[in-house]
């Protein structure tokens, strides 16, 4: 269960970060991308924070 808590936030921000880099394609997606792109930090911030619990 440990490492699904720590792979978890990994992947989702990997598809994020994807996701962003193919909207950043699409001029007119603008907002949808950034946003697209914070989350995916916040999810890199959790999922280190994760490697680090102690739970």
């Amino acid at each position: 269960m440990k490492l699904a808590r720590i792979i978890a936030p990994f992947s989702l921000s990997a598809v994020l970060f994807i996701l962003s880099y193919v909207s950043l394609k699409d001029i007119g997606s603008g907002f949808y991308s950034i946003l697209l792109m914070v989350i995916g930090v916040v999810l890199v911030v959790v999922g280190i924070a994760a490697i680090f619990s102690n739970k």
